[in-house]
């Protein structure tokens, strides 16, 4: 199983590469951010790129609202010529709530989207002229004009449900899971395996978002952990993502407390260190994380990607933290 870090602060350009490099001298595989609201994911790939030699630098997710397939298509090629073959695209539907009021997206068939999103980048990295008169996405006559043509780029689709799930089979390079117990990677997984052997396809890789908190400060670093999870329950998506996994009661009983004005302390004991536990992973740097990335390697989890949480007044330090805590399990 390879391991990346995923981060989500919004921090200098200059201090994000002086990460990168932490991250690929520490023999991680991955570097990934989010897109949302601050400095754009794609430009901070190519930072990261061009302060390091190995490490894959990824984007998990870009919303495919926001930019149109073409302009992906140019932007990928850019990326993976100046990184050399590192970058990694992930693509995801994202929430209406955000992609309206944000960007004046609508959000409509997001299944059929995502595979007219694909069917687009496939076409224009292989050197053809687009012809994909979609539902929702499209794109006729436009060539990369991009030469000597670099690699096409790894393409990993965001899914929870059993259709975006096989459509990452049949149609991407991988899947990016996210806020997943292992055995939800192993379900995922399965379905996804299943759609890549029904197209005659390799079978995609399997990546997920783990969220991991390392602090000095163990009961703060429970509670961040506690406050994400409970950002989330909020949103239906994932809401009903959680209970897809048996966590119904736990997302019920962190929404009571919220809606009570709970602190991070109360939101942990609402959710339960079982419920904690399989979502993410919280400690202190005297602590082993080794038991939850068994459990995810034994899932069949490809490539984990410890997403940062942040718990301190100190964002760097906590991913250092973070780096620190997996470095040994990539020296065998």
């Amino acid at each position: 199983m390879k391991l990346g870090i995923g981060v989500s602060e919004d921090l200098p350009v200059a201090v994000q590469q002086h990460l990168a490099v932490d991250v690929e001298g520490a023999g991680l595989t991955s570097l990934w951010t989010n897109e949302a609201s601050g400095r754009d994911a794609l430009l901070l790939c190519q930072a990261w790129a061009a302060a390091t030699t190995t490490l894959e630098v990824g984007v998990g997710v870009v919303p495919l609202w926001t930019r149109s397939a073409a302009q992906l298509a140019m932007a990928c090629a850019t990326l993976q010529e100046v990184s050399g073959g590192r970058f990694l695209l992930g693509l995801g539907v994202s929430h209406p709530m955000t992609m309206g009021a944000w960007h004046g997206a609508d959000v409509v068939k997001p299944r059929t989207a995502a595979r007219e999103t694909l069917a687009i980048l496939e076409q224009l990295e292989q050197g053809e002229v687009s012809d994909v008169d979609g539902e929702v996405i499209t794109s006729r006559k436009f060539r990369l004009a991009v030469s000597p043509r670099p690699p096409a780029t790894r393409r990993y689709l965001a899914a929870m449900g059993p259709r975006m799930l096989e459509l990452a089979g049949t149609d991407a390079d991988g899947t990016l899971l996210n806020w997943s117990t292992p055995d939800e990677v192993a379900r995922a997984a399965g379905i996804v395996r299943d759609g890549a052997r029904s197209a005659g396809r390799e079978a995609p890789e399997i990546a997920a978002y783990v969220r991991v908190c390392v602090g000095e400060d163990r009961e703060a670093a429970r509670g961040a952990l506690a406050r994400q999870i409970g950002t989330y329950s909020a949103l239906p998506a994932y809401a009903a993502h959680f209970e897809r996994q048996g966590l119904g009661d736990a997302v019920a009983r962190v929404k009571e407390a919220h809606k009570n004005g709970g602190g991070p302390s109360d939101l942990a004991d609402a959710l339960g260190e079982e419920a904690m536990g399989q979502l993410g992973w919280y400690g202190t740097p005297d602590d082993d994380l080794s038991g939850m990335l068994e459990a995810f390697d034994r899932a069949g989890l490809d490539h984990l990607v410890a997403r940062v949480v942040v718990s301190g007044d100190d964002a760097v330090e906590d991913v250092h933290r973070v780096v620190r805590a997996l470095d040994p399990h990539t020296r065998g």
